[in-house]
């Protein structure tokens, strides 16, 4: 399945987490996750770690910030996010 395009890296975040915390999903909702899931695993360990952080310090705030624009360039790569 292909990813649909995004305005963002945040509105293709949002949608990962909450497809990712959905009870239930559709088999295109599945497909959907799978495929972003994917897109996330290029990124380095520390990299989708600090995505998945809730954590606020300064330190993780600068490795959400380096993580969210590698997946910026690997998603805009796949021509996923616009702008």
């Amino acid at each position: 399945m292909k990813i649909p395009a995004y305005s963002s890296v945040t509105a293709f975040l949002a949608h990962y987490r909450a497809l990712k915390s959905a009870a239930s999903r559709s088999s295109d909702d599945e497909q959907l996750f799978a495929a972003m899931s994917a897109a996330i695993a290029t990124l380095a360990p520390q990299a989708r770690a600090a995505l998945e952080s809730v954590e606020d310090s300064a330190r993780t705030k600068r490795h959400r910030d380096r993580a969210e624009l590698q997946l910026r360039r690997e998603l805009a790569a796949r021509g996923i996010v616009a702008g």
